[in-house]
């Protein structure tokens, strides 16, 4: 995201004209902090993780990701990297 477009964002939500649950920078406002840790080192998949919802909620861009969790293989290489003897 260019800092032109946070701007846009960041004027849109402070006159309304875009609710909060559509605007792209509160998008991990109520994500743990060590989800986002996990995120950024790679551990976690983003773009994996939102394939399996779109899964759940029946849209068409979802159609090859697992819906019922991380049991693919695949899912799991992308979405599961070292624990550190935890289980997740």
């Amino acid at each position: 995201m260019t800092p032109e477009q946070v701007e846009i964002y960041r004027k849109a939500s402070e006159t309304g004209a875009i609710s909060d649950e559509m605007n792209p920078l509160y998008l991990f406002s109520i994500t743990h902090t060590h989800l986002l840790i996990r995120i950024l080192s790679g551990e976690l998949d983003a773009r994996v993780l939102a394939g399996m919802e779109l899964n759940r909620r029946n849209h068409e861009l979802g159609k090859n990701f697992p819906a019922d969790g991380i049991e693919k293989e695949t899912a799991q290489k992308k979405t599961v990297g070292k624990s550190k003897g935890r289980n997740f």
